[in-house]
């Protein structure tokens, strides 16, 4: 029986961080548009940007515990080299994680802030300093954040695909697939936490930006998968056999029918029956809330699955076993 060394934890890390990375970005674009001066979605800005942090958080805490000795977590730090995928992903995730708890301050109502103060010691001086408003720098600190929040989805498929020896993984291709779906992931996820807040009915110029934007990741995700296939058949014997994986092998139903049917394919034609009567027809959307519940549960589930997958088929295969396997 194959032992694998990267379980279900590691695949929780990589979804959560590639979540995170997926709400800042959209939480940052939103920010950024405007109609006639004032900003287009500031509800989605704003839930987006509370949002961001807490995943990549807690996937990084599931990281440091998968470790073993996670106590010596800070080694990461210690030495820092430029050709280690690990180094550089340690130090991007730390920098993100940061940006990301800032951006989310910046967004904090007045409120809110001022009661989080009320309840440090007031002899804790220093720490009343940081009751700063940053509501002026949201823009400034969204941009600084946009290329690390993109460094981020990429380094979720980086860090399978610098492993030479797993031919499942062995092409740049993963990186840009995790990239896409991780974009995906943060829309729907923010799609479904503003369909399910209670306190305020979602508004449909919301739904359909947030709506256009899944569809357009999931298209691009599509376009990566179909050559990543291609790409496979035509490469050495060694990766051909690993696709067998998923054309054929033990994770072909998962690949096929829960992923790409149920994750990609099912709720991108929800989302294109909702938004193309408006675009192709100029009739007025609507958006109805049941369906984009479950299209963007399904694009989570998708997002999850995807990493799952690879997780596990990557670690299946190998140069040296493959043959066997086949």
């Amino acid at each position: 029986m194959h032992e694998f060394n990267w379980g279900l934890l590691i695949v929780v890390y990589l979804f959560l961080g590639g979540l995170s990375a997926g709400l800042f970005f959209a939480a940052g674009l939103a920010n950024y548009l405007e109609v006639d001066g004032q900003p287009a979605y500031p509800r989605v800005a704003a839930m987006g940007a509370l949002l961001a942090p807490w995943p990549v958080a807690i996937g990084s805490a599931l990281l440091i515990l998968d470790l073993g000795n996670w106590y010596r977590f800070y080694k990461l730090f210690t030495h820092f080299r430029w050709e280690s995928p690990m180094s550089i992903g340690s130090y991007l995730l730390m920098l993100f994680t940061g940006i990301t708890f800032v951006y989310a301050y910046a967004w904090l109502p007045e409120a809110w802030r001022q009661q989080l103060f009320q309840k440090v010691p007031a002899t804790w001086k220093q720490a009343h300093r940081l009751n700063l408003d940053l509501a002026p720098y949201r823009k400034v600190i969204a941009m600084v954040g946009f290329p690390f929040s993109i460094g981020v989805g990429i380094y979720t498929g980086v860090l399978l695909g610098a492993v030479s020896a797993r031919p499942f993984w062995n092409t740049n291709l993963v990186a840009q697939m995790f990239l896409f779906s991780a974009l995906s992931s943060g829309a729907a996820a923010l799609l479904l936490a503003m369909v399910l807040d209670k306190r305020s009915s979602i508004q449909t110029h919301e739904t359909k930006f947030l709506i256009t934007l899944d569809i357009v990741f999931i298209v691009l995700e599509l376009f990566i998968i179909l050559p990543y296939l291609i790409h496979g058949q035509l490469s050495v014997l060694a990766v051909k056999q690993a696709l067998w994986l998923i054309l054929g092998g033990p994770y072909t139903v998962v690949f096929w029918v829960f992923f790409m049917g149920l994750g990609l394919l099912v709720p991108l034609g929800i989302e294109v029956s909702e938004l193309a009567p408006s675009l192709l027809k100029g009739k007025a959307f609507h958006g109805d809330r049941r369906l984009a519940l479950v299209a963007s549960s399904l694009v989570l589930l998708g997002g999850f699955l995807l990493r799952y997958i690879f997780v596990y088929a990557g670690q299946v295969s190998s140069f040296h076993k493959m043959g066997m396997l086949h």
